[in-house]
């Protein structure tokens, strides 16, 4: 008798166990699965920073020449190499001058740099007649026959050389003028001191260089607020905009040197070249510092292009697709939700989300491992386990957990 019913348990049991794992495994069956979480992430506020390294090197903002008339009778350096000079320093003074003559040199050289201002205003106007010409040629080259155009086609690389020309003689007469500039204030001092016939500085730097053997210019000065100068390729160019932040650093000197990107040159540095990459001269303004910086000093600097404060940020692999939206896991009071979620910008790992989520919330990293909303566990630690509490648990209780454990998926 006993084991008729031992049989019939045991097979009631058996049959217990077949109907649930038939039920769980029946499809569109509405028990709950409960799901194995291993890994999750929290969604957090970054700084996101996207940049790219350039190569650099220091250089002086400005530079200034001063000239001596040798006619009239040179008497002294009154500054030497490295000396640093404000504005009104004297840099050196004859002892003869005719300050009329003086300013007679500078008078002929102001005529000459006037003239060539003329001469490069009058080549502008002549290249821009040229280069109207030009795409007014190539553009009728677009209305022309295959076999006109093989015949009497003009290259369309004739307005490119014009503008670069004029890109040139723009740049030259910049320069000019500038030197025009500085030769017009040197005359007013040169008034100014005409009582004690002493040449004195229009600016303040440092004296780069004396010439003793007064090969003019005489004396050069060097601005003392040094800017970071370097090249762009063709790829960084299409990246960078004046105004950008800048990081500097080198093995010369402690620490970091924070800078703006001043001037960016849209005409190649050296001639373009079909087996050359071009490279793009800029130039990047420096911030207040301590550390020291001499001329010619080679740096590393990090041209920072996008730059995002107080972003809520994810893993970028933690998201996945469905029907074009973007959506996560994220584990709200026991249960897998699925969120979806609107995206920013993404740089290296980091994926900025402007909606969707909010700081602090938990998601899943790792999404394949989901298969649908709902309860889930996570790993066991035993370091949590209180070893008073299970031996209260009941056998029966027990067996009940046991079997849940066995049957859920």
């Amino acid at each position: 008798m006993m084991k008729k019913w031992s049989f019939l348990l045991i097979a009631f049991a058996l049959l217990f166990i077949a109907v649930n794992v038939y039920l769980i495994e029946k499809k569109n069956n509405k028990i709950d699965r409960l799901q194995y979480v291993s890994k999750w992430e929290t969604v957090k506020q970054s700084h996101l920073i996207e940049s790219f390294s350039s190569d650099g090197v220091v250089a002086p903002s400005e530079t200034h020449y001063f000239y001596v008339d040798k006619k009239a009778g040179f008497n002294q350096f009154l500054v030497k190499e490295g000396d640093t000079v404000e504005t009104g320093t004297p840099l050196f003074d004859y002892s003869t001058l005719n300050i009329e003559k003086q300013k007679e040199l500078l008078d002929t050289e102001i005529d000459r740099i006037e003239q060539e201002i003329d001469s490069i205003d009058s080549h502008l106007q002549n290249l821009s007649s040229l280069l109207s010409d030009a795409e007014k040629d190539e553009a009728t080259q677009v209305k022309t026959d295959k076999k006109e155009e093989e015949s009497t086609s003009i290259p369309k690389t004739v307005s490119y050389s014009i503008k670069i020309e004029i890109n040139q003689k723009e740049l030259e007469k910049e320069k000019l003028e500038h030197q025009l500039k500085q030769y017009e204030e040197q005359k007013d001092n040169y008034d100014s001191e005409a009582k004690n016939l002493t040449i004195v500085s229009n600016t303040s730097g440092i004296v780069k260089n004396i010439s003793y053997n007064l090969k003019n210019p005489v004396v050069t000065i060097v601005s003392t607020s040094p800017v970071i100068q370097g090249t762009l390729s063709e790829e960084q160019l299409s990246q960078v905009e004046s105004g950008m932040k800048t990081i500097s650093t080198s093995p010369l000197f402690k620490g970091k040197i924070t800078g703006v990107l001043e001037k960016i040159s849209t005409t190649p540095k050296n001639k373009p070249k079909v087996e050359e990459k071009s490279l793009y001269p800029y130039e990047i303004s420096l911030d207040d510092f301590e550390q020291k910086l001499h001329e010619g000093y080679h740096v590393n600097t990090e041209v920072i292009t996008k730059e995002i404060s107080n972003a809520i940020v994810i893993n970028k692999d933690s998201m996945f697709m469905q029907n074009k939206k973007y959506y996560i896991w994220v584990l709200d009071k026991g249960l897998i939700e699925k969120k979806p979620i609107t995206l920013g910008f993404q740089i290296n790992d980091k994926q900025q989300v402007n909606s969707g989520t909010q700081i602090g919330e938990l998601y899943i990293s790792e999404p394949d491992s989901i298969k649908q909303s709902g309860r889930f566990i996570t790993p066991l630690d035993l370091g949590d386990i209180d070893k008073k509490s299970i031996k209260q648990v009941k056998w029966k209780s027990a067996l009940k957990y046991v079997t849940i454990g066995i049957l859920q998926k």
